[in-house]
């Protein structure tokens, strides 16, 4: 602190202030340490008061006999004492001990006493730890490096004991009266913070309403001379909001709550509104009637309710409005509420390839289209992190009521979104819960936490396994959730029980109609569940980390399928095999390929790997030179799904491409439009401009087949031709003629 900065003038100055305060002359300053009471007792400085603990003194002085009667000494005025003889030994004596102040001395046998208070002063501040320097009455420049070294104060040689007595004592009164000074000040912070609130006061039977300056100020009514008579104060509410701050102000007045706790939004005389805790108590007469409401508002926006970003309520004030619809439905069972969780797809590539900023933009700009199509008073959105949203409908009559609004926000998150100079298309998948609750039912009530979990729970599966964009809760969900739980317990053993399995579906070229090659597609057989659904097991595997094994044995499982096909029918076969974004981010991929391909002595031009489109996007340049070390071993890189992620050119014309491999999305719709057909054509000029081949799966009609011919389609694959088989099965199509 500067009021003890150690200026040697001032310090210097003021020690005959100090040493007024001794109660004994320092004419004596020639004496000599003579152990007798009255030396000891000179001065009146009790060293502790009233039931405290004695204060605690370091005695540093490398001479032996001074140590001993500076100790008796202090000891005599009730001080504890901790003796050293060196510098490091009082070092580490305050390191582990508690120490009031030092009594330091000049001259010691390793540190001298300069060095000593520099450490020392480096651990705790003057006002912390208070050091009283022994110096040379002779030498004043030692007085002045003593101040200089982090010194409270300084004593002369020879030693008066009244003087040290005094001076010691006004230094542990001046640290006592810092300490109280902190505690003060600090009570002062917290006195200050708590009266940030605004305070109001309420008689409810006159009207009359008194509102502290804050109140005001935090409304926009400061300087303005409006005072609202009444319930005129919540005109300043959001409209939204108005409702449900009446009925829990009613519900405390009316004795169903022990205490009036509301949030809501209210204007900030900025033509904005923000997020405040309104708290209120009630006086009640000897009837039980409230004459008198008083309590805070408090401004609870920033990092509390409101998401820095978007703008919107966050998690935490989310989860609290549902759990008050719980509590609110348990007192009335027929108010009835939906949530409706919602998570953006491919929010995380938009993050990855157009930046953190774009990605934010991305995200405020659905926050903005998702709250102006809620426009009822009785629905809120909020953002729960990350993509994710969510929309808590309160008085709702019928689930049908909850799709229409799902429907609504999956209608407005279909038209692009802008994106610096570009627009990017999404979707949402969401899932929907319907509280529920019968009194009579001895089945408990969910909290507001179970349904958040069972709406997210219902969004998985609308993100998985329905074609709709949402998915409404049922219990079955539940039981689903958790067999994914027990699914993944045991993929951890699937491989050593071997119950994986490779399937092979051809691709047929259309040139010619032979069989071009085989995709290897990886099937679970379970013991107790049956054959698994890769769309189950993939993800969990890739969230786990056993995809990087799962992915080893599946592509040397396909590669000794290609040798084994090789020598039976004399020509090389070509294995298409998928890799995840877990198997190619790994360490060591390159080299585990190399070591397959040695290990089956499968020619690598015969190996095709394919890779989404997505992951390409991720990190373009370090993809283009995992991309290149691939090709220099010989192998053949496709892009599966391509057309549903974001490529872009300039990256594809450097990527050491093959194949592009058309999502079966774009087949299936080509019919639909004219437009979708484009989608296709448009592909295969890319393809051709970068000399690529195209390969289109999904083909399950002559319909499908014709048009993809017309367009120039090169290669095929899909149900029209094959489902995947077991490798006896792949092995009678090798030589079958297609077309």
């Amino acid at each position: 602190m500067s009021t003890f900065s150690p200026n040697p003038v001032n310090d210097l100055q003021a020690l005959q202030s100090v040493e007024n305060l001794a109660f004994t002359s320092i004419g004596a300053a020639n004496a000599t340490f003579d152990s007798t009471e009255n030396q000891y007792g000179s001065a009146e400085t009790p060293a502790r008061s009233r039931g405290s603990d004695p204060q605690t003194i370091l005695v540093v002085e490398g001479c032996e006999e001074t140590r001993e009667k500076l100790t008796q000494m202090l000891q005599y005025r009730q001080y504890r004492v901790l003796p050293a003889a060196t510098g490091r030994e009082a070092i580490v004596i305050v390191q582990q001990q508690h120490v009031d102040l030092v009594l330091l001395d000049v001259d010691l046998p390793d540190l001298d006493g300069f060095r000593t208070a520099r450490l020392l002063r480096q651990m705790m501040d003057l006002s912390r730890l208070p050091i009283v320097m022994v110096t040379s009455a002779s030498d004043q420049n030692e007085i002045v490096r003593a101040f200089d070294a982090g010194a409270n104060d300084h004593v002369c040689k020879p030693l008066d004991p009244a003087v040290t007595i005094a001076r010691i004592s006004t230094q542990l009164q001046l640290k006592s009266a810092l300490q109280r000074l902190r505690q003060s000040e600090e009570r002062y912070a917290l006195t200050a913070r708590g009266t940030n609130d605004g305070m109001w006061d309420w008689n409810l039977v006159t009207g009359e309403l008194y509102l502290s300056p804050r109140w005001r100020s935090m409304v926009g009514l400061d300087g303005v001379s409006w005072t609202p008579h009444g319930s005129e104060w919540m005109d300043l509410i959001h409209h939204e909001d108005r409702r449900r701050v009446q009925l829990d102000l009613e519900a405390h007045l009316c004795g169903e709550t022990d205490h009036f706790e509301t949030e809501l939004r209210m204007q900030d005389g900025h033509q904005t509104y923000r997020w405040m805790l309104c708290r209120g108590l009630a006086v009640k007469d000897s009837h039980g009637t409230a004459y008198r409401i008083a309590g805070s508002l408090t401004d609870i926006t920033e990092g509390k309710v409101a998401d820095a970003l978007t703008g919107l309520p966050n998690r935490m004030l989310f989860n609290d409005r549902v759990q008050r619809c719980v509590d609110h439905q348990a007192r009335n069972p027929q108010n009835r509420f939906a949530v409706i969780f919602m998570d953006v797809d491919d929010f995380k590539l938009v993050n990855d390839h157009f930046g953190h900023d774009a990605g934010d933009d991305f995200l405020v700009s659905i926050a903005s289209r998702l709250d102006t199509s809620l426009r009822k008073s009785d629905a809120i959105i909020a953002r729960m992190g990350g993509d994710e949203f969510a929309v808590l409908l309160e008085n709702i009559r019928h689930v049908d009521e909850a799709v229409a609004v799902a429907m609504r926000l999956h209608d407005k998150m279909r038209a692009p979104f802008p994106v610096g100079d570009r627009e990017i298309l999404t979707r949402a998948s969401m899932g929907i819960v319907v509280s529920e609750f019968d009194p009579e039912s001895s089945v408990p009530q969910a909290t507001g936490e179970e349904l958040l979990v069972r709406a997210d729970t219902a969004m998985y599966f609308a993100k998985n396994q329905s074609e709709l964009p949402y998915a409404i809760f049922n219990d079955d969900m539940l039981a689903e959730n958790m067999l994914r739980l027990e699914l993944g317990s045991q993929l951890r053993h699937s491989l050593e029980r071997d119950e994986l399995a490779l399937l092979y579906q051809p691709m047929v070229q259309l040139c010619d109609g032979k069989t071009a090659g085989f995709e290897a597609l990886l099937r679970w057989e379970h013991p107790e569940h049956g054959t698994v659904s890769p769309n189950t097991f993939i993800p969990i595997a890739e969230s786990n980390g056993l995809i990087i094994e799962i992915g080893k044995w599946v592509l040397r499982k396909a590669c000794q399928q290609a040798m084994q096909w090789q020598e039976e029918f004399g020509r090389p076969i070509m294995i298409s095999v998928n890799v995840s974004v877990r198997q190619l981010s790994s360490t060591g991929f390159v080299e585990a390929v190399t070591e397959t391909l040695e290990e089956t002595k499968l020619q690598p031009e015969c190996l095709k790997l394919e890779v989404t489109e997505s992951f390409l996007m991720q990190d373009p340049e370090s993809t283009i030179e995992l991309l290149h070390q691939l090709r220099r071993i010989g192998l053949t890189i496709g892009i599966d799904d391509f057309g549903t992620g974001y490529s872009s050119l300039s990256y594809l014309h450097r990527m050491p491409l093959d194949i592009l491999k058309v999502d079966r999305s774009f087949v299936e719709s080509m019919f639909d439009s004219e437009k979708n057909a484009s989608l296709i054509r448009s592909i295969l000029a890319l393809a051709k401009s970068l000399e690529l081949n195209v390969v289109a799966e999904g083909v399950e009609t002559l319909a499908q087949l014709q048009r993809l011919q017309d367009l120039g389609c090169h290669f095929v694959q899909g149900f029209y031709f094959s489902q995947p088989v077991k490798p006896e099965c792949a092995s009678e199509l090798i030589n079958h003629r297609w077309l």
